[in-house]
């Protein structure tokens, strides 16, 4: 995506869908490089291919900003705990969690120092919701293992932050707003009411990423920002 005499990349991962795919086109309209890595095309839990992809991602421009926004699409499929079975909690949990540790660790070797990773996850387990333990646990263990890579990637003034967003912002991005398409959206709880005014989610996310490249950003590692318009609040 993009041909923009910009020096550097931003490779988004599980840009095909959702609002990975939504802020790869935001991105983009901005005039910046952005490289798309989509599970299928790239299997995101082999390092071989991953390592492949961002070498790929990094020529003609360096690899600065590494967005993940991934879920396996498992992930949200509303099922009973008892009901999944090994292979199910394989895919619906920790087959999330393989791919963003292997994209964590390949992102590492392919980055410049003083270069940006950020996750994009659903808000989901701040909660909890009935039938969606395996995302809950994917979204937390992936939250977790941003935090651990934050504290050691310092040193090379890497920084991993975490936004987080509403679950059907995540499942649709854009279009968040569309009836029909809401119907895919696992159902889950409200905590609250927004205490803020509607929004773009994707805007929302968009503005902090920006937040986060800018020279003041450099002060922020291992945070979890949630850019929900204060449904949540979660410390």
């Amino acid at each position: 995506m993009g041909d923009s005499a910009d020096e550097t990349t931003t490779v988004v991962v599980g840009g095909d869908r959702g609002i990975g795919r939504s802020l790869a086109t935001a991105l983009d309209q901005r005039g910046r490089r952005v490289v798309v890595l989509a599970d299928g095309p790239v299997d995101l839990t082999d390092p071989a291919a991953v390592q492949a992809a961002l070498v790929d991602a990094s020529s003609p421009a360096p690899v600065t900003t590494v967005v993940l926004a991934h879920l396996d699409p498992a992930a949200l499929r509303t099922t009973s705990l008892l009901e999944l079975g090994e292979p199910g909690w394989d895919a619906a949990a920790e087959r999330s969690l393989r791919a963003a540790f292997v994209v964590l660790q390949q992102a590492h070797a392919a980055v410049p120092d003083g270069a940006r990773i950020v996750l994009v996850l659903p808000t989901v387990a701040a909660g909890g919701a009935a039938g969606l333990v395996a995302l809950c646990t994917a979204v937390e263990g992936i939250r977790v293992m941003a935090k651990a890579v934050a504290r050691r990637w310092g040193a090379r003034a890497i920084t991993v932050n975490t936004i987080e967003v509403d679950l059907a912002a995540f499942v649709l991005g854009d279009a968040s707003g569309d009836v029909d398409a809401a119907g895919s959206v696992p159902a889950v709880s409200q905590l609250g009411t927004p205490a803020l005014a509607p929004g773009s989610a994707v805007a929302d996310v968009m503005g902090l990423i920006e937040v986060l490249e800018s020279p003041a950003g450099a002060a922020l590692t291992g945070g979890l920002l949630v850019a929900d318009r204060g449904t949540v609040m979660q410390p």
